[in-house]
């Protein structure tokens, strides 16, 4: 595709890329900006898994295990070595890309429930080394970052700063997919996911496609993870590397389209605000009430929509097209 093809293809993701870095200008109020920003991240740490979770179809219920060694390797240099977490978010980006590599090419060759097992295991074994690596981890007290102004530190007094670096962080990821999409590394993903034997058939060497990709994949949640310790200057192995976040960000890719660039922006679009707003409305009020509300809303999107929202939409959109378009005649001879 020619530059202004890509840039007619693409220009809603950019009119939403800049609505979004718009919302802190609309948007004032703190609760607000914690909406957008949450909204925003968990969007790119969708996009991320989608990278090996949808592209690849290798489910992983252990992403959170990335997203701790991120937000732990960063938040360790800050407090001992003073570490910037700009320098330290790399150094957790590539361990955890070494960690993905190796436990990949220990799990890889298992399929379909085995697989999600295996990935389930090692989020699990991470929490525990969590818990009981004091030294690094602080235990289950968890580690707090002084609030210290310092925007060299990734520490700054307004929300709306951390919505612009959680964007920033999206549009990489979301352009980084787009390139995978059209690389040779995307074309034999697809192929492995839609037929492996007939991927290899071909020649086509799909255990180390896959491994580069969850490699990719949580680097890119490493990242996730340091962004949100610094916004929060606190982490504990519940929130760090948690089963909730491995189920979270893969529902969030489900729910807006797997295997899709658009996908997993357009599910954090619905699900983060929804249950933000649920829970401010009704948990006050009514206890737990938001968290069946808000599993009825998914459920009803999955059963509407089995294939996700954004290929929903952009079906639907392709269908309303070639109505409008006027149907061509016969000519006469």
């Amino acid at each position: 595709m020619t530059s202004p093809q890509v840039l007619r293809a693409e220009w809603p993701m950019l009119a939403l890329f800049l609505a979004a870095g718009m919302t802190p200008f609309v948007f004032g109020d703190p609760f607000s900006l914690d909406l957008v920003f949450s909204t925003i991240l968990w969007a790119a740490a969708a996009t991320a898994w989608n990278i090996s979770g949808g592209y690849a179809g290798q489910l992983s219920l252990g992403h959170a295990a990335f997203f701790g060694i991120g937000a732990y390797a960063s938040t360790w240099l800050l407090l001992r070595h003073g570490v910037s977490p700009w320098m330290g978010m790399w150094v957790g980006g590539l361990l955890a890309a070494v960690c993905a590599a190796a436990i990949g090419w220990l799990t890889m060759r298992l399929r379909g429930s085995f697989f999600v097992m295996a990935t389930l295991a090692f989020g699990t074994v991470a929490h525990i080394v969590a818990v009981n690596w004091r030294s690094i981890t602080g235990g289950s007290n968890g580690l707090s970052i002084p609030f210290a102004h310092a925007p060299g530190n990734m520490i700054f007094s307004d929300k709306a700063s951390f919505v612009y670096v959680a964007l920033a962080l999206l549009v990489v990821s979301y352009v980084l997919v787009r390139v995978i999409e059209r690389s040779r590394l995307g074309y034999s993903l697809v192929a492995y996911r839609e037929n492996d034997q007939a991927a290899r058939a071909l020649g086509v060497r799909t255990l180390r496609a896959r491994l580069v990709a969850i490699a990719i994949s949580a680097f890119l949640t490493a990242l996730c993870g340091t962004v949100q310790t610094q916004y929060t200057l606190y982490l504990d192995p519940d929130s760090a590397v948690g089963l909730a976040f491995s189920l979270q960000v893969a529902l969030i890719a489900i729910v807006g389209g797997l295997g899709t660039a658009r996908g997993p922006i357009v599910g954090a679009m619905l699900i983060i605000p929804a249950s933000g707003l649920l829970r401010a409305a009704l948990s006050s009020s009514y206890s737990g009430v938001h968290l069946l509300v808000y599993s009825a809303l998914v459920i009803v999107v999955l059963l509407t929509l089995p294939e996700g929202i954004g290929p929903g939409i952009a079906r639907w959109w392709r269908r309303r097209t070639a109505r409008s378009q006027p149907v061509p005649t016969p000519s006469s001879r």
